[in-house]
């Protein structure tokens, strides 16, 4: 029963909780609160973190503070063309126009980013050499 002159209160529809553990979808145009809490157990997660470490490597092992902002921007724009790519070979071949143009400006985004940190490893990071690495591998 409404008491008259009482204001009416929506009640908002309870969202059911995701299932511990259960992932959340991530795609090309998640938004930025998505992709900052990638569970590290995911493709996804897995990924950035390796980005994430061969960037600090690639910039001496110690970054300051606007290094790690480039590499958190960098790390951020590899994993959206990372998810653009999966989405583009999962729709086929084509692209359409709105993909496209979003991929073309987060790749020159991503290789800005890169150039900003340097293209010639820090502080003497030797690179293994193929050979090397594939011996490493056991392949």
């Amino acid at each position: 029963m409404q008491v008259e002159g009482a204001p009416i209160r929506l009640v908002k529809k309870a969202r059911r909780p995701r299932a511990h553990g259960a992932a959340r979808h991530l795609g090309p145009y998640s938004g930025p609160t998505a992709l900052a809490h990638v569970d590290g157990r995911t493709k996804e997660g897995r990924l950035m973190r390796r980005l994430r470490d061969d960037l600090v490597a690639h910039v001496g092992g110690n970054p300051s503070p606007t290094q790690r902002a480039l590499i958190d921007r960098a790390v951020a724009l590899s994993l959206r063309l990372a998810l653009m790519d999966r989405h583009t070979f999962a729709a086929g071949p084509v692209m359409s126009e709105k993909d496209g143009r979003e991929y073309l400006a987060w790749s020159n985004a991503l290789e800005r980013t890169m150039r900003r940190l340097g293209l010639a490893p820090r502080d003497g990071l030797k690179l293994p050499r193929l050979a090397d690495y594939m011996q490493a591998r056991g392949t």
